[in-house]
């Protein structure tokens, strides 16, 4: 058992974004949320997630969330909790100034305005991805170092870093998240293999042996988790690092047959492997041509690196820490039928909220 700590004020950033807005519509039923945005709240949120305080502003600017939290106390409940989700993510390997604005300098500002605020705790959006696959037969665990070569990676482990080094001024809970669904998808690597192997023969096709793979997690059940954290934040040290994923990982070859079965009953569920450097070739085209045609592009030929090389975690330590765990009918192999059902039988809307949700464009839907 565990003390449950009182109901805090506590500030969100991202809070429009695909995990911020059901964070916020969770969470204002047992404390109060005051939710930073860039991208205005829908009507839909804000009628999901009442009583939430909505406060237009951008954590890479100077100043901004410390007026923020001036209003707050100034209103009697100073924020207590900051829950840390804005992030700058792109599909390409490259650095970009965003990186350094919203992910490093973004975070930066966020940790001296908490210290400087009397905030008690962040907790940091980080992901399974700042790390890099282990070795054949290893397992990453919390306690593994973060180091990544794609960009996005490397500016959240260097977020991890400096919450790190400043975790005696303010204490902090590093969330390495796997990759996050819902009911409707809405996770860019799992969309892809969703609408190519959907398709009759060419969905047969699948890059090398068919063992890339990261772990999953529907996202109520990070959202059980951030409730969690926030309860039991009076047990937990000045830094901690957590996994958000159910343990091991889940192979493309596990998700194949799944949906080939679910796509057709006739569909052959024997992929098809295609050697490393076709399949670059083909991604280096499909880039090409999306390119000329002003289309977003998902899957990159930098990613063919990881082919076969999946990220497999060990997350004993955070289920004994929380006493909690991912539910097993929520595990993505248990609720891909469910994904699928809506492919096949809402494919437009299906595709509309994909499409938004892969170009940072989500519009909240409750799950």
């Amino acid at each position: 058992m565990y003390t449950k700590s009182p109901p805090y004020t506590i500030l969100v950033t991202g809070a429009t974004g695909y995990l911020g807005s059901a964070i916020c519509a969770d969470l204002c039923r047992n404390h109060r949320i005051i939710g930073v945005y860039i991208k205005a709240p829908t009507a839909g949120l804000i009628a999901s997630a009442p009583g939430v305080v909505w406060e237009c502003g951008d954590v890479v600017e100077t100043g901004c969330l410390e007026c923020i939290l001036k209003r707050a106390a100034s209103r009697g409940h100073p924020v207590g909790y900051i829950i840390h989700l804005a992030a700058f993510t792109d599909y390409g390997d490259k650095w970009q100034d965003e990186y350094t604005d919203t992910n490093v300098i973004g975070t930066r500002n966020v940790i001296e305005t908490a210290c400087h605020a009397g905030v008690k705790r962040i907790l940091f959006a980080s992901s399974i991805a700042a790390l890099e696959p282990p070795p054949e037969g290893m397992r990453l665990t919390e306690q593994t170092s973060v180091f990544a070569q794609m960009a996005y990676a490397k500016s959240k482990a260097m977020g991890e870093t400096l919450l790190k080094e400043n975790s005696a001024r303010i204490p902090a809970v590093i969330l390495r998240l796997g990759g996050v669904f819902t009911d409707w998808c809405e996770l860019p690597p799992l969309f892809s293999l969703m609408n190519h192997w959907s398709i009759p023969f060419f969905g047969r096709l699948m890059p090398g042996q068919g063992r890339s793979g990261f772990p999953h997690i529907h996202r109520r059940d990070v959202i059980a988790m951030v409730r969690r954290i926030v309860e039991m934040d009076r047990e937990l040290p000045p830094y901690e690092v957590l996994f958000a994923s159910p343990p091991g990982a889940t192979l493309q070859k596990d998700l194949f047959p799944i949906i080939r079965k679910e796509s057709h009953p006739h569909f052959s569920t024997a992929p098809i492997s295609v050697p490393p450097m076709i399949a670059r070739a083909v991604l280096l085209i499909k880039y090409s041509v999306n390119t000329l045609m002003l289309k977003q592009t998902y899957e990159r030929a930098w990613m063919i690196r990881y082919l076969d090389r999946p990220l497999w975690v060990d997350t004993a330590y955070t289920r004994n820490r929380l006493g909690w765990h991912p539910s097993p009918e929520l595990h993505v192999l248990k609720k891909l039928p469910v994904l699928m059902k809506q492919f096949r039988e809402h494919r437009r809307e299906w595709i509309r909220r994909n499409i938004n949700r892969n170009d940072q464009n989500y519009e909240y839907h409750p799950d």
